[in-house]
């Protein structure tokens, strides 16, 4: 080995080298683990996102069917009781109010249409649609939802949803079917920002899609063994990640197999969009941790070549130091400018580096950035200023003692905390190879806020704040699980605003608006503290009481929201008198939740045509107490 060799050796054999090398792993493992947790967090919010849509679509699309359904059981009904209701042309001569708007036909045994809502001038057969050959071969009375087709009457694409009709020995006579615009589906999901590569879509078992909103291609059906079909095979519910390959787009999916239907709903965020804030921080820290790295090592190298020419001249000897005071300017800069705050200490506890960034985060004395404490120093005057609270309530009990040590005694990763100011902090601390340590600060508080808000979004109603149908839903699981346990009752109370309509018509949707978010408030103020008020719909409302062991204290609140619905609501100065009529049920430990809305459904029906403005409730078996009336 030379002597140059030997020399070049001595030099770069000290500190300064090791702790840059630290450094530059700390500063590249901080950028990693934060980028890490940044697009891992980004996935886990969508997939939750995602999977709340799911769920209420996937409760809009029973709804919806089932609306269908009971229509097509009535007008079933009516044939089978009086086919003399359909005219020369097969129309029906006097529609209820619940088969307006409804386009029907009821086809014989052979496919031939005999009646439907358009008359039957015209010979159509449908005995080669898969919606009639499924009720050839099956003799289950049961719902069959088809694939949309091209209609030979109208040239309309449509679904079909059908019902077989039976002689009265039981032989296949015919369907009935309801025609369905597939676009009529996705109405409510269309006003959802899923983004703009999001989808939403409703696809049958057979893999062919019913009705789709923001794919980004014309399929009708799904390749076999494949994307969502090859995952309901294993849960009938649950999300993934696409290959994208269907339409070119990667989207993060959450879907929900459709209950007592062969349906699967499908939502999904494009990944290129969810990760969009991911891509631009790698790009920021990766620029910011290429710098830090280059000023380190431009550092260490520096610091070499320093002690090289100590070895040689005086004049060299000062050169070198200027040189290397300037540098470390440089370094100081570049920390004080960085958006993390970052702090250094020795294996003694002093702190070796500290830039302004943790000054201002933590609200520490300006002096400190030239005149740093040490660890224990810092962390007493923290403690002393109420900074972890009285006696460290603000923290959990390992924590706090580990701070009356000093600080340093529990070697701590990363881990989150809340300022007394509200600030949330991300830390993230590393331990350095002579047994000092390097900590980085990040304020996240507009982060959490931000998942706070999203989280409010998934679960609230956007105009009056109260509980959305999704987080009710819930809430009534809850109660349910609460009375098979304890044998308690609870009540719910289904809501339905009188003279709203025209209030919409005559002063448009911002005093409609107002008038929703006053009756919200009113109905919120009526309510106990356990109750829960929310806004299914429209102007439809419902309370949840918790505490349903007194009936008589049920009936005083439903006269006092009657009393305080009918006090007039004053909007941009002008007055409108409403109504609200009552729907009540109590619950017992047999009820299910749809059994439960349906008897509060059908109170809610029979106060209305008992004359509206009153309650009226439910009871087991669905048999009514006479509705009340309550006058305002």
């Amino acid at each position: 080995m030379t002597k140059t060799v030997r020399a070049w050796l001595r030099a770069s054999l000290q500190g300064t080298i090791v702790l840059g090398l630290a450094m530059i792993a700390v500063v590249w493992t901080g950028v990693w683990v934060h980028l890490g947790v940044q697009r891992e967090t980004a996935i886990r919010g969508a997939f939750h996102d995602t999977g709340n849509l799911a769920r209420s679509f996937e409760e809009h699309i029973k709804r919806f069917l089932q609306s269908y359904d009971d229509r097509l059981l009535v007008l079933r009904e009516l044939f089978y009781r009086d086919s003399s209701l359909f005219g020369a042309r097969g129309e029906l001569k006097s529609t209820p109010s619940t088969l307006a708007n409804f386009r029907f036909g009821i086809f014989d045994s052979n496919g031939q249409l005999i009646a439907s809502s358009f008359g039957t001038g015209k010979p159509l057969n449908v005995a080669d649609r898969d919606h009639f050959r499924f009720h050839v071969t099956s003799d289950k009375d049961q719902l069959f939802v088809g694939r949309p087709v091209r209609e030979r009457m109208t040239a309309n694409v449509a679904f079909h949803l059908t019902r077989r009709l039976e002689d009265p020995d039981g032989a296949f006579a015919g369907t009935i079917t309801a025609s369905i615009d597939p676009t009529e589906l996705l109405k409510f999901y269309q006003t959802i920002n899923i983004g703009e590569k999001g989808a939403i879509s409703l696809i049958g078992a057979d893999g062919y899609i019913r009705a789709c909103h923001g794919l980004q291609t014309d399929i009708t059906q799904l390749p076999p063994n494949r994307g969502v079909l090859q995952h309901m095979k294993t849960n009938p519910a649950g999300n993934y990640i696409n290959d994208g390959r269907l339409d070119g787009v990667v989207r993060i999916i959450s879907y929900r197999e459709v209950a007592g239907l062969p349906l699967t709903v499908l939502v999904g965020l494009a990944e290129s969009e969810v990760l969009a804030p991911y891509y631009r921080s790698v790009m920021i820290y990766g620029t910011a941790g290429g710098a830090i790295t280059a000023l380190v090592i431009m550092v260490m190298v520096l610091s070499i070549l320093h002690r090289r020419k100590l070895e040689q001249t005086y004049r060299a000897l000062r050169a070198s130091e200027t040189e290397s005071r300037q540098h470390r300017k440089t370094m100081r800069t570049a920390l004080d400018n960085i958006s993390q705050g970052i702090l250094m200490a020795d294996a003694d506890g002093s702190i070796v580096v500290i830039n302004r960034r943790l000054i201002e985060l933590l609200e520490l004395p300006p002096g400190w950035l030239k005149s740093p404490p040490t660890i224990r120093s810092m962390v007493r005057y923290l403690i002393d200023r109420g900074e972890y609270g009285v006696n460290g309530s603000l923290m959990d009990a390992v924590s706090w003692q580990n701070l009356l040590m000093g600080g340093v005694a529990v070697p701590v990763s990363r881990y989150e905390r809340t300022r007394p100011n509200g600030i949330v902090l991300a830390v993230n601390a590393r331990e350095l190879p002579d047994g000092g340590m390097v900590r980085t600060f990040s304020d996240i508080t507009e982060r959490k806020h931000a998942e706070a808000r999203i989280a409010e979004m998934a679960t609230h109603d956007d105009l009056t704040g109260l509980a959305n149908r999704s987080l009710f839903r819930d809430r009534v699981d809850e109660l349910f699980l609460r009375a098979q346990r304890t044998g308690e009752r609870f009540a719910l109370l289904l809501l339905d605003l009188d003279r709203f309509k025209p209030i919409n018509d005559m002063f448009g949707h911002l005093a409609g608006d107002g008038v929703l978010k006053e009756v919200a408030a009113r109905l919120q103020s009526c309510a106990g503290e356990k109750d829960t008020v929310a806004r299914l719909g429209g102007d439809e409302f419902a309370i949840l009481i918790a505490d349903a062991s007194d009936e008589g204290a049920i009936a005083a609140l439903a006269d006092g929201i009657l009393r305080a619905i009918a006090v007039p609501i004053t909007i941009d100065e002008q007055h409108h008198e409403i109504g609200i009529t009552i729907g009540a049920v109590i619950a017992g430990k047999e009820s299910s939740y749809s059994q439960l809305l349906m008897m509060a459904d059908q109170a809610l029906y029979t106060a209305k045509k008992e004359g509206r403005n009153r309650y009226c409730f439910a009871r087991s078996g669905f048999l009514f107490r006479l509705p009340t009336a309550r006058s305002a």
